[in-house]
């Protein structure tokens, strides 16, 4: 696979995803407020759902650190790539809110809003798009490691909604966005030049005892 025809799969799946919020709208809505709904109902729930809605992201890098620190190269490999693939899967949903901005649900809409408001665009979910880069790369490498941060990333994308940050499209478009990106660069780091090129990062991280 090229770099080109990588970008064009990258692009194609944004521009997909973007359709189907236009063509969705409605059904979105009736989704999104189904779902905040039940905010507001129980303490406890409320509580799980904000915390995993905020601090996620430090859940994630977190995982992505203890991963590097079981020093076997399989795990470190995986934990780079999938730093990697967050960052830019993370730039082209910044890219691709620029390019098609949409206010967030409680700006358009009645919600129960249980966190601070964002000032950015709501598609894609920044959380979601990085949840899943991490969690798909992950699981390229390490199947029980990779499925269970996937399942938290399923509930980071609901919370999301719970809290009335996103809509459900947001989060399932940041989800199809990290997915594809680290699909695609865990395609493209088997190739021989990229494949080489982290033999050699490894080698010197190695002499600086960092591997």
């Amino acid at each position: 696979m090229t770099i080109h025809t990588a970008s064009s799969i990258v692009a194609d799946t944004a521009a997909h995803a973007i359709t189907y919020v236009i063509n969705h709208a409605s059904v979105d809505y009736r989704l999104f407020q189904t779902i905040n709904g039940l905010a507001g109902t129980n303490r406890a729930l409320d509580a799980s759902m904000i915390a995993c809605a905020k601090y996620s992201p430090i859940i994630f890098a977190l995982v992505l650190i203890g991963l590097w620190l079981t020093w076997t190269y399989r795990n470190q490999r995986g934990a780079a790539l999938a730093g990697i693939s967050g960052v830019i899967a993370l730039g082209i949903g910044q890219i691709v809110g620029a390019a098609f901005p949409r206010d967030r649900p409680y700006l358009a809409h009645h919600a129960t809003l249980l966190i601070t408001h964002s000032p950015d665009t709501s598609f894609p979910s920044d959380h979601a798009t990085l949840a899943f880069a991490v969690g798909v790369m992950v699981w390229q490498f390490n199947r029980r490691l990779g499925t269970t941060l996937l399942l938290f990333g399923a509930v980071t994308a609901f919370a999301r909604v719970f809290v009335g940050a996103h809509y459900p499209s947001d989060v399932l478009g940041g989800a199809v966005l990290g997915s594809v990106v680290s699909l695609v660069i865990a395609t493209l780091s088997r190739g021989p030049t990229p494949s080489a090129l982290l033999d050699r990062v490894f080698t010197i991280l190695a002499r600086c005892h960092l591997v």
